[in-house]
């Protein structure tokens, strides 16, 4: 009994310290502009936490919806300005404004992976350092990650992402982070985070396609399905 107690109570507590390590004053305007103008109407529980932003479950009406919000401080963010630098989307870039740039390039990084057919979660809006997109799962579990779950078709879920990827690419994208964490499974694979994602313009796009396509390989190799790196990139590349 006690033990569960203090199971409880240790739950508690990290969920009050992710609190106040997302919420501070500005971004905590930021959401009531949100809850104001009827973006949302509360929000639920964390869903992930990360190195640069957390995600929560919110509610709008009678819907669920993820709410990605990114950590303040730019220092969080000073590994990523390579992503950022060199994409003609975002040229004349302020460091102290990383943070919000981050934000809005996932957010335009969503809309295009979607309207070429990739399956990402659904963007809705972007306020300063807040995203707020599709959430994926049921009503009471959110989605696992790729890597936590026992794969019934190997085979079709390794064509279904590096299909994703062609039609990315196809479409002048590059994922850039691509693995077995950066994709849930909702019936079908899901890709997440996308916010390092470049178009195919930026200078290490080749070089982040060649990083993704080894780590897809290398992890469904422990399934048998043995694709050369050099087959699966020029599938991608349609050579």
């Amino acid at each position: 009994m006690f033990d569960k107690i203090e199971k409880v109570e240790r739950k508690k507590k990290e969920i009050q310290k992710t609190y106040s390590e997302v919420f501070d004053k500005q971004t905590l305007l930021s959401l009531i502009k949100m809850i104001s103008d009827k973006t949302i109407d509360s929000v639920d529980f964390p869903i992930s936490t990360g190195k640069e932003a957390n995600v929560f479950r919110a509610k709008k009406d009678s819907k669920h919806l993820a709410l990605k919000i990114y950590r303040t401080s730019t220092a969080v963010f000073k590994d990523l300005t390579k992503y950022i630098v060199g994409d003609p989307r975002f040229r004349n870039v302020k460091k102290k404004n990383i943070v919000y740039i981050w934000a809005r390039k996932e957010y335009k990084n969503l809309k295009k992976l979607s309207e070429l057919g990739v399956r990402v979660p659904a963007p809705v809006v972007c306020r300063d350092n807040i995203l707020v997109m599709e959430y994926i799962g049921t009503e009471s579990t959110p989605a696992p990650m790729l890597k936590n779950v026992e794969i019934k078709n190997p085979e079709k879920t390794f064509k279904t992402i590096i299909g994703y990827m062609k039609k990315a690419y196809k479409g002048g994208m590059v994922h850039g982070d691509m693995s077995e964490y950066n994709i849930l499974m909702h019936k079908r694979p899901v890709i997440i985070d996308v916010g390092q994602a470049v178009v195919l313009e930026h200078p290490l796009s080749n070089e982040l396609l060649e990083r993704d396509v080894r780590n897809i390989i290398k992890y469904f190799r422990k399934f048998n399905i043995n694709v050369s790196e050099a087959d699966a990139l020029k599938y991608i590349r349609g050579e």
